[in-house]
């Protein structure tokens, strides 16, 4: 289970990413006192959520000092709008910078991204997705997928054991659902299917009826 460090001096948001980041199988420290970089460090985070703005602490400078000492992704959280504050956050050595308001599924998708930079393979119940080759492997089994094939499981791997939701699934693969025809997704669905069946991996993808979709061997 990878940590999140979340590092807000406001007690409402800190909770609200605490909670959501728990929901989403992330184990998430939100102390109710802005860390030293020593406090950081011993906290061994896989990821750390900085707010740019921490009443008398300064989020950049924080984040410097962190550098020193720490190569784990960094995202700056800020409600503030001025660019050259978004400059110095990655000359400081942040990965990425969020403003305030943000959609959390949006936060979720970014973290999930630095999380896995460089990560080429997933695997869920013995059965691996290749991403750079496309490939979903079950022994000595090979499937070969297509680019929208690969991003479904993708996504579903990373969130394995969790359930996905239709709506969560193509808000991730197009980014607005509201153009998104479901049939689409049924295809795409449809076809791994198809290729799966007769395998040992034939019910490795499966719809749970009024809640969404789920990989893996163990039934849900």
């Amino acid at each position: 289970m990878k940590k999140i460090l979340i590092i807000e001096d406001e007690e409402m948001v800190r909770e609200e990413l605490q909670t959501f980041l728990e929901n989403n199988g992330f184990e998430a420290a939100a102390p109710e006192y802005i860390p030293t970089e020593a406090q950081i460090c011993e906290e061994k985070p896989d990821l750390i959520l900085l707010d740019v703005g921490l009443g008398k602490e300064d989020g950049i400078l924080l984040c410097q000092k962190v550098r020193k000492q720490l190569d784990v992704p960094i995202i700056f959280v800020t409600s503030q709008e001025a660019v050259q504050s978004e400059i110095q956050g990655f000359q400081a050595g942040g990965d990425d910078y969020i403003r305030k308001p943000y959609h959390l599924t949006v936060l979720l998708l970014r973290i999930q991204k630095l999380l896995e930079k460089g990560q080429d393979k997933l695997v869920v119940d013995g059965v691996t997705l290749d991403l750079v080759f496309g490939q979903l492997t079950d022994g000595q089994e090979v499937f070969e997928l297509s680019k929208k094939e690969q991003q479904i499981l993708y996504y579903l791997f990373r969130n394995h054991p969790k359930i996905v939701g239709k709506d969560e699934l193509i808000e991730y693969l197009w980014e607005n659902k509201l153009f998104v025809d479901e049939n689409i997704l049924n295809v795409n669905l449809s076809r791994i299917r198809k290729r799966l069946d007769g395998t040992s991996l034939a019910d490795f993808v499966r719809t749970i009826p009024r809640k969404g979709y789920v990989v893996g061997k163990e039934k849900v």
